[in-house]
């Protein structure tokens, strides 16, 4: 279930999962009684996080009343820093996107804190939405790129609309962001895999996403897929991101001339664009038909579903999402290697379909999930 003990989130959660929900309903599918549905049902309304919304048909006795979320009760803002961009969201409680601007953004300048705040102030602005319900802001990036902010004075000085400010991973919260915003509601138990520079990812597990004991969930890019493999930046030998991960593809994409002409890559990953770009223009000369790069991004997707297989085989769970900005830009090549690999998983004539998706909200994924990290933390603290 959702949020086990968590009965008041838990029934804010199927409440914004199912668009809208009568009391006998929550009372069924929560197995609580009616009369506790009615008291959280109460304080969610006077909290202004749900409304009424209209009545079922009669069958002759009392009709059902049905409630759901108010979308525009709060906002958060989600920011995803790479060292050379930033892409920000303003998400309402539903978590849809309701802004969105990319703007420049160079780590190594004196100045990026205060572009970060100036584009925030923009984007409220622009969206005319009441600053006092936007509950906070949410920053993820890369491992690196977040130990570089934290370790900044600019960091600690940041003041987005004078909310509190969330930091994380930006897998980790991209995969929180899949099941916040999913359109069909939440998916409870799923492997996300976020490709951005590299490869990341996070389990949900009962609606909620596992942190691990060291806070090291999802670090899918680190399983061995070749243990003769290239040494990895981690040290070990064979990792999925030192044989198959974006910038593993991008560096060897430099190293063939004419590949690296036809998609306009500088001399190293990186060097014209963030590793993300270089690994979107590979992709896009591979759609035009460039075997050398079809070739490179096949390879990379074979990695990848071996080392997703082996994490199902595992936790066994029935949804695999691909989703960040690289898996926007090429999961057509990888999604039908992830099916193949994936049907042979343990156990799988017996166990049923499993759903293998590209996330709608690849490019914008990592944001997103800032932005939920806010909206998570905000309703919980409601409780």
């Amino acid at each position: 279930m959702a949020r086990g003990v968590d009965t008041k989130a838990l029934v804010f959660d199927l409440v914004r999962a199912s668009g809208r929900a009568s009391r006998a309903g929550l009372a069924e599918r929560t197995g609580l009684t009616g009369a506790t549905i009615s008291t959280l049902v109460r304080q969610l309304m006077e909290e202004g996080l749900v409304e009424e919304s209209g009545r079922a048909r009669s069958t002759g006795g009392k009709p059902r009343t049905f409630v759901q979320v108010v979308p525009d009760a709060r906002y958060a803002i989600g920011i995803h820093l790479t060292r050379c961009d930033m892409v920000l969201v303003l998400a309402n409680l539903l978590g849809a996107v309701v802004a969105r601007t990319r703007r420049p953004c160079d780590l190594g300048s004196h100045q990026w804190s205060q572009a970060l705040t100036q584009a925030v102030d923009e984007l409220v602005m622009g969206a005319g939405v009441p600053r006092e319900r936007v509950l906070g802001a949410g920053v993820v990036g890369s491992d690196s790129v977040r130990a570089e902010i934290l370790a900044s004075q600019q960091a600690r000085d940041i003041s987005l609309l004078g909310r509190p400010v969330l930091f994380d991973n930006d897998a980790s919260a991209a995969a929180l962001g899949e099941w916040w915003v999913s359109p069909a509601g939440s998916t409870d138990d799923a492997l996300v895999v976020y490709l951005g520079a590299g490869i990341g990812g996070g389990y949900l597990a009962g609606g909620r996403l596992r942190r691990g004991v060291n806070q090291g969930e999802g670090e899918l890019g680190h399983v061995c897929v070749d243990m003769a493999g290239p040494v990895c930046s981690c040290g070990a030998r064979g990792c999925l991101e030192a044989v198959g991960g974006p910038e593993s593809v991008v560096r060897r994409a430099v190293g063939q001339e004419d590949l690296a002409r036809a998609a306009g890559l500088g001399p190293q990953p990186g060097a014209r664009g963030s590793v993300e770009a270089n690994f979107a223009a590979v992709a896009r000369v591979a759609q035009a038909g460039d075997l050398a790069a079809q070739r490179l991004l096949a390879e990379s997707a074979r990695a990848l579903a071996v080392a997703v297989r082996s994490v199902v085989n595992v936790l066994d769970v029935a949804t695999v999402v691909l989703t960040g900005p690289s898996a926007g830009a090429a999961g057509a090549f990888y999604l039908p290697v992830l099916e193949e690999e994936l049907a042979l998983r343990f156990g799988a004539g017996s166990r049923g379909l499993m759903e293998i998706r590209l996330s709608p909200s690849s490019g914008t994924a990592a944001a997103l999930g800032a932005a939920s990290l806010v909206l998570d933390t905000a309703v919980r603290a409601t409780t």
